[in-house]
């Protein structure tokens, strides 16, 4: 026993000796000069170590580095591009005898980093032209045969480990205890640009680097980007694969806040249960904050899984939903969205969505959806919706018109008449399509209920298609008002105007309801035909009704024009020339027709037609003229008369004023429309008529006689054969007489 006792006491006594020997013999501060010297060398800039180099012996044998500094050229803000005041590293020495290099934990204190770019470009990084890497060169791990993966060593605690080889051909193990980075910060100026980035405080922890094995990571962070601050933080379990091609992750935590004029994120978090390459993890989202006008309070999950040839992200059970608050939206409040599956090919660089869900409020699409990122982005879309209401984000017409009212009335006279008059000239600015050009799109949307401008449609099936700077509707079909309504279109947008295309057919249509929801305006009722068939250059408003081509056919049934009683105004038309007023006056204004057709001619700016035509059992009307598309002012000329019939609108009869046709002009705008009786044309047209009719009634007359004559003289010769003398007898002569009255008068 005493000899083990004299033999480890011995060994103690040959460390401390050689310790101090080490300590007195070798000092490693006489090769700050020679490491300096390298470094000026290969890189033209001085190292500065003001603090010394000392030993470290317990728990390991290493080194403890002072303040040293690497220096920037003259001419720069800061004098260093690199600083730090402490560094340390350390090996132990027990496993050297089994061969095993275990290095201990990696620290720096204090560190900095100073990178600027002057406004003339030079950068504090030119000229550093020597090698960067470390001068202890990084063992590379040695490719073992894939039979034979037990070969590989283990370290003491059965930990993977990082291979070497001795001269002898003895292999050694290197293993890292950790690293460490302490109160670090990092400044990027440009000056250039006029931007900075600068990291104020940067800590960094990792208990061990040992592939195979569990080890713990943490970092937080501070700093800024020219106004905005941010800050993060996070921590994880990291295991580094035994091949260093890998890693996995468990009980992930990460958060971030950041403030900026307007700008605020108070809290992101992402939650990952786990992560390795092939399984799905759980991961949770959430982020709270506001951009001007607009705040949100988001959060969702999902489960996320990266496949082993690292080159497809899936994600299943994406469920994200928020709360929006803000004057930017349609609605002071609102709640959105998006629910569905999702994967990313990074190979393919195609991204899917697959039945998805995208929600706001009581608005919902579903369908899928993809995004093939290229030189122009491939889009395309299947979507469906059960109603979409335009105007419960947009608001309807009357909303509009209900809002202005009120701010029109708080103005005071004064005010009202020094207000400045808003240019009635027409823009010819043409909107921007320049996004034709950059996107190819296709797709579907079918709506079961849509509402737009108070218009209601149903069963919408929509298809278009963007591509080369060209949109085509191909496809618009739905159905309104007891009708329906096919459409397609074209916009070239590759010239330097912008071509149109419009093909449009609505059948059986009921043009009141519809006119009624739209325009609150019932002037026009019935059964709606309209054929539209249109083409243009430009979309500037100066540009948009001038250059309109096409024409547009009309064809109406079984309708009424409200607002107007045609056969009212004939019959008091003609109560006029004869001096006199029409009796009935309590009748509808309404005219009631059949039939009513026109064909309008797009063309400069006006929509014009020759044959406008109104059928009903008591009128005819036939009209033509036109309409400026761009004043809204209306000139049509339109001739009525009535048809013989026992009895008129109103019970009227109209025997007397049949076939009397009656020039009628419609002049004003479309919203306050003017009708008035030409006179002076129907006193002309009437005039001729009464002159027509004279000369009728007086050849009628005259034939009469002629008639009448024969006819006597046909009677007389009749009695004679039938009476012989007795004919002439005056009785005989007066009742032949009363019987040929009876016939002609």
């Amino acid at each position: 026993m005493k000899k083990i006792l004299y033999l480890l006491l011995a060994i103690v006594v040959v460390v401390v000796v050689g310790i101090g020997v080490l300590v007195t013999l070798v000092d490693p501060n006489q090769f700050k000069p020679l490491i300096a010297e390298q470094v000026k060398k290969a890189t033209g800039r001085d190292l500065v170590m003001e603090g010394d180099i000392s030993w470290r012996f317990f728990p390991s044998i290493g080194f403890d580095i002072g303040r040293t500094e690497f220096r920037n050229p003259e001419g720069f803000d800061e004098p260093n591009l690199v600083q730090f005041n402490e560094a340390g590293v350390s090996v132990s020495v027990l496993p050297l005898f089994s061969h095993q290099l275990e290095v201990g934990k990696v620290t720096l204190k204090d560190a900095r980093v100073f990178i600027q770019t002057r406004k003339d470009g030079v950068s504090n990084l030119d000229g550093l032209t020597g090698d960067t890497a470390s001068s202890a060169p990084q063992p590379q791990p040695q490719s073992q045969p894939e039979s034979q993966p037990e070969s590989q060593p283990q370290g003491s605690e059965g930990e993977p480990v990082v291979e070497g080889e001795t001269a002898t051909g003895e292999q050694w193990v290197i293993r890292l205890a950790g690293i460490a980075l302490e109160n670090a910060s990092v400044s990027i100026r440009d000056d250039k640009a006029g931007t900075m980035t600068a990291l104020d405080s940067l800590n960094l922890n990792l208990s061990q680097f040992a592939p195979g094995e569990w080890a713990d990571f943490s970092f937080d962070l501070a700093g800024q980007n020219g106004a905005m601050r941010f800050t993060a933080q996070g921590k994880t379990g990291l295991k580094i694969a035994e091949t260093l091609d890998n890693a996995s992750l468990r009980n992930t935590e990460l958060s971030a806040s950041m403030t900026e004029a307007g700008t605020q994120l108070e809290n992101v978090t992402v939650k990952l249960d786990q992560f390795t390459l092939g399984d799905w993890g759980e991961v949770s989202l959430a982020a709270k904050g506001q951009v001007p006008d607009l705040a949100f309070d988001a959060s969702g999950k999902l489960r996320l899984m990266v496949n082993q040839d690292k080159n497809k992200v899936s994600v299943q059970g994406l469920d994200l939903n928020a709360a929006l608050e803000g004057a930017t939206l349609p609605r002071p409040t609102m709640t959105v969205g998006i629910a569905g599956d999702a994967e990313y090919d990074l190979k393919a660089s195609l991204a899917k969505l697959n039945q998805f869900t995208l929600k706001a409020d009581e608005l919902a699409l579903k369908g899928d959806a993809s995004f093939k990122q290229a030189e122009i982005p491939v889009i395309r879309f299947d979507l469906s919706s059960d109603e979409i209401n335009v105007d419960n984000w947009t608001g309807s017409p009357e909303d509009a018109t209900a809002e202005a009212e009120p701010v029109k009335a708080e103005q005071s006279e004064s005010e009202q008449e020094s207000a400045p008059v808003a240019s009635a000239t027409p823009s010819d600015q043409e909107p921007d399509l320049s996004a034709l050009k950059q996107f190819d799109v296709a797709g579907t949307v079918k709506v079961g209920r849509f509402v737009a401008a108070n218009a209601k449609l149903s069963h919408v099936d929509l298809a278009i298609a963007i591509k080369d700077g060209v949109l085509d509707l191909n496809k618009f079909a739905a159905e309104l008002y007891d009708g329906t309504i096919a459409a397609k279109a074209r916009l070239d947008a590759t010239g330097k105007l912008p071509v149109y295309q419009v093909s449009k057919t609505i059948k059986g249509v009921q043009v009141q309801p519809l006119l009624k929801d739209v325009a609150d305006n019932d002037i026009l009722a019935g059964t709606g035909n309209i054929n539209v068939d249109v083409k243009g250059q430009g979309l500037a408003e100066s540009r948009l009704k001038k250059n309109l081509d096409g024409t547009v056919t009309i064809n109406f049934a079984d309708g009424a024009v409200n607002g107007i009683n045609i056969p009212k105004m004939i019959r008091d038309a003609k109560a006029k020339l004869k001096g006199k007023s029409d009796s009935v006056r309590d009748e509808a204004k309404k005219t009631d027709f059949s039939a009513m057709t026109a064909t309008l001619v797009l063309k400069d700016g006006k929509a014009s037609t020759d044959n406008m035509y109104l059928a009903s059992p008591l009128l005819r009307v036939d009209g033509r003229g036109n309409t400026d598309l761009i004043e809204q002012t209306l000139d049509f000329q339109i001739d009525t008369s009535l048809v013989a019939t026992s009895k008129g609108q109103g019970g009227k009869s109209v025997d007397e004023v049949a076939d009397i046709t009656v020039p009628l002009d419609i002049t004003g705008t479309w919203l306050a429309p003017d009708y008035q009786i030409n006179f002076k044309e129907l006193v002309k047209r009437n005039s001729e008529l009464d002159k027509r009719a004279k000369e009728l009634k007086a050849k009628a007359k005259k034939e009469a006689d002629r008639l009448e004559e024969k006819a006597n003289k046909e009677v007389q010769r009749g009695l004679e054969k039938l009476l012989g003398d007795k004919a002439k007898d005056d009785k005989v002569q007066q009742a032949a007489d009363k019987l040929l009255k009876g016939l002609f008068n």
